[in-house]
């Protein structure tokens, strides 16, 4: 690394396998990448620091491995350079709207997710028919260089499409702005920021049509400070700092994002399968039972498995992920299927319990399947006046 944390806390460098300095009154220091024109998510500033969620997020980290605001060197990080800057150390890790997929993570390693978004369309405030990805045929779409939303939008959507490709996404607001371009494309969240910036000249056509799971990014294989990354952000998200960064950066332009996701990128987050002869036979009949009713939709009973407290919460997130609930691609999915499949269950004393499942999908058209990807689910049991019950339950895509 060329911008290793150097060592005040000697825990911090031990940690984090970096070089650490002899002089022990330096203070610890990090090199963060992030983007510099993402309104909400990361902007740079009049005070020349960037501000946003994406770099509350990358602050709370370096304080989390003992690193303060005032020693984080921040650089700027294309869609195009993030790999190389992370492979050849400019940058310790990088958190710029960096969606986690298969091909990505050949290349580098993913800790999180912290936010998840979905591509949708930035437009003219009076353009009235684009309303949807199909309705860009013959049109010109414009997508920053290095991002794969134009190319989504061509193979499933629109294979009539005109896309272009600026070396920043706001670089095709002027473009959208100019008239020389009919849209801009990539996450919502990064959209509603520039509509946010022109209020009477823009708007977020809001369908969204994949569902983009923000990571940070670190150096492929550094698994210590991956682990180290994925424990922080899951502290953000427990201690409420995450809820308010949202309300702060991102709730005055409009836009909400999905609940915070389940953060899976961490070693000691499995839930492996065990013998089921050393479980309470009730855990295990339980268990299976909610996988049955979910698949059957019977709504009703598998309400009486899951704790009051905790039932709308769960309701909610199991409506979030069924396509026959689901208010935004509506129609589209109204024949697609989906089964649950227990793959695990961790009994962790007495009175309580974990549990993996597995949700695969059918019928899903597949310009869909990256808003419906497959879904690994992690459940809490706990046992409550004698009887096993459902209190707490969160969902993440699966990347294949």
């Amino acid at each position: 690394m060329k911008h290793p944390i150097v060592a005040g806390a000697l825990v911090a460098c031990l940690a984090l396998a970096v070089a650490c300095s002899k002089n022990d009154d330096e203070k610890p220091t990090l090199t963060i990448g992030v983007k510099f024109d993402q309104p909400g998510l990361s902007a740079m500033g009049t005070s020349g620091k960037p501000a946003g969620f994406d770099v509350d997020t990358a602050a709370y980290i370096a304080d989390k491995l003992g690193v303060d605001a005032d020693h984080i060197t921040w650089k700027e990080a294309p869609s195009a350079q993030r790999e190389s800057m992370l492979n050849d150390g400019t940058v310790d890790f990088i958190v710029a709207s960096y969606s986690i997929t298969a091909p990505r993570q050949q290349q580098v390693s993913f800790a999180g997710p912290y936010l998840v978004a979905g591509q949708d369309l930035l437009v003219r405030k009076d353009e009235t028919r684009i309303d949807r990805p199909e309705a860009l045929d013959g049109r010109t779409v414009c997508s920053a260089e290095g991002s794969t939303s134009a190319a989504k939008i061509k193979k499933d959507f629109a294979a009539g499409v005109n896309s272009t490709a600026r070396p920043t996404y706001s670089a095709c607001v002027d473009d959208l702005l100019a008239g020389t371009a009919d849209a801009v494309t990539t996450d919502d969240v990064i959209l509603a920021g520039y509509a946010a910036q022109h209020p009477d000249k823009l708007r977020v056509v809001g369908h969204p049509f994949t569902r983009e799971r923000y990571g940070v990014g670190v150096k492929k294989g550094d698994t210590e400070l991956q682990g180290r990354i994925t424990s922080a952000i899951q502290d953000m998200i427990s201690d409420g700092s995450w809820e308010r960064s949202v309300s702060k950066n991102l709730a005055p332009s409009g836009f909400r994002p999905l609940s915070a996701p389940v953060v899976f990128n961490a070693p000691d987050t499995a839930v492996t399968a065990v013998d089921p002869n050393t479980l309470d036979p009730e855990l295990v009949k339980v268990v299976n039972r909610l996988a049955e009713t979910s698949n059957n939709q019977q709504w009703d009973e598998f309400n009486t498995m899951t704790c009051p407290d905790a039932a709308p919460a769960i309701n909610a997130l199991v409506k979030q992920y069924t396509p026959q609930f689901d208010e935004r691609i509506g129609p589209d999915v109204k024949d697609a299927g989906f089964t649950n499949t227990i793959t695990g269950i961790t009994q962790t004393g007495p009175d309580s319990a974990t549990f993996l499942a597995h949700e695969s999908f059918t019928n899903v058209p597949d310009k869909y399947r990256q808003y419906f990807k497959d879904i690994d689910y992690t459940g809490t049991m706990q046992r409550q006046n004698g009887a096993w019950k459902l209190c707490n339950l969160a969902a993440d895509f699966v990347e294949s």
